[in-house]
């Protein structure tokens, strides 16, 4: 494991050093930065010598032998007089024509001097095994100097270009990463659990009594789902308003018309203290033992091997749930920021103003469940009285006071009736 990353770490620096550019290459760049300062940012080395492309090496000497002959320090002084000469013909100037003075004399032979040493290094490069770096750089560009070395401009991102690459790699690529990485820890904790609860109440050899006959033996027929079935009693209010709205589903794909609050009627028809069945197949089976985890959890397991989590509610209640690794939905790149946050940001902008009818139906039956809800809340439920329970008896809705008012005028009533039939016996 050293010596990799000490590998890495060496190809890592070297790298550099090895795509850095070469002592012929900085001077092909030097060169072509002077003649675009001189000549023009568009001048090549074969427009310097007056040559194409395509040019031979004899075609190439014979260019730098003529060259080389108009840029002779020498002749400087020569040059600049016929120069003169036919600016003032050409203005139809008469006369003598004016020398040069000294000190334009030397400027033009220091510009003279330079351009001919760039002759012969442009010479000396096509004539060369750098006429072949130096076409290279021509095709594809040549790089600039950044103040340290010679650069090529890269491209470089916009803002939104920045945003939209860190969403696509941020929100697609590492949140559905972390998404699956937490769905796997947590499926290999359910799964460590089971297995753990299992081997502490049936042993090693998983021995669990019952499980070979329910495997040889034919499994009992399903239930007949009719309309006398009682459906499960709801927990709380939530659950409750769920499997009304459920059953009012059911009834409306069926073609029948059920009012609200069927299901809490009939749970309340028979009396609050009526137990209603449970389902099959919705807790432990058979023989089950009760197994203590690491975290403290209560886990029961039954004889069909299923695992339950036994965990007691606000109110006292005892559920049990099953423990399933299947249960736990595989993460998918729906469950992203990548595609999460432009529908959040759609629903809270332009989703606003245009809603959705389904939306708005089901929080119309919201509202009407949790009315439905108040009421009966507000007026609670009352038993039927039987002729042979002596415990059964009507509720009447008065308070204390009227109760003392009443008790006080019928003594009052009373008195008053004693001293009249006393009055009639004197």
């Amino acid at each position: 494991m050293k010596f990799s990353m000490v590998s890495v770490g060496l190809l890592a620096l070297l790298t550099p050093l090895t795509a850095a550019w070469s002592k012929e290459d900085r001077e092909i760049f030097r060169v072509r930065d002077e003649l675009a300062a001189a000549e023009g940012p568009d001048m090549t080395f074969y427009q310097y010598l007056d040559i194409a492309p395509s040019a031979s090496q004899d075609e190439i000497g014979k260019a730098y032998k003529k060259k080389s002959k108009l840029l002779h320090p020498d002749k400087v002084r020569q040059q600049m007089m016929a120069e003169r000469a036919k600016e003032d013909k050409a203005k139809g100037k008469k006369g003598a024509t004016k020398p040069p003075t000294k000190a334009e004399l030397k400027a033009a032979i220091k510009s003279a001097g330079e351009r001919q040493a760039r002759l012969g290094i442009v010479a000396d490069v096509l004539r060369g095994p750098g006429r072949e770096r130096y076409d290279h750089f021509l095709n594809n560009g040549f790089p600039l100097w950044k103040g340290t070395d010679y650069y090529y401009n890269r491209y470089r991102p916009g803002f939104g270009t920045v945003l939209v690459g860190c969403l696509l790699v941020m929100g697609g690529g590492f949140h559905y990463l972390a998404l699956y990485m937490s769905w796997k820890r947590q499926r290999e904790f359910v799964e460590r659990y089971i297995k753990f609860a299992r081997r502490a109440a049936w042993g090693d050899n998983l021995a669990i009594p019952g499980v070979e006959a329910a495997a040889s033996s034919t499994p009992p027929p399903a239930p007949a789902s009719g309309d006398d079935e009682q459906p499960q009693m709801p927990m709380n209010r939530k659950q409750r308003r769920f499997q009304e709205r459920e059953t009012r589903k059911e009834s409306g794909k069926d073609g029948k018309k059920v009012p609200r609050g069927r299901a809490r009627g009939s749970a309340q028809a028979s009396g609050s203290a009526t137990p209603v069945p449970q389902p099959e197949g919705s807790g432990p089976t058979g023989a089950k033992k009760r197994v203590v985890a690491e975290n403290g959890k209560v886990l029961v397991v039954d004889s069909l091997g299923d695992v339950y989590l036994e965990q007691a509610d606000d109110e006292g209640n005892v559920m049990d749930f099953l423990l399933d690794p299947n249960e736990l939905a595989k993460p998918t790149i729906k469950d992203t920021a990548l595609v999460k946050l432009p529908v959040w940001a759609f629903k809270s902008t332009i989703g606003r103003f245009l809603g959705s009818p389904t939306t708005d139906a089901a929080g119309a039956d919201d509202e009407l469940d949790e009315v439905v809800d108040e009421d009966s809340s507000s007026t609670p439920g009352q038993r039927t009285p039987s002729a042979d329970s002596t415990e059964d008896f009507e509720l009447l809705d008065k308070s204390v006071e009227d109760l003392s008012k009443s008790k006080t005028s019928g003594s009052q009533a009373q008195s008053g009736k004693s001293k009249k039939r006393n009055n009639k016996k004197k």
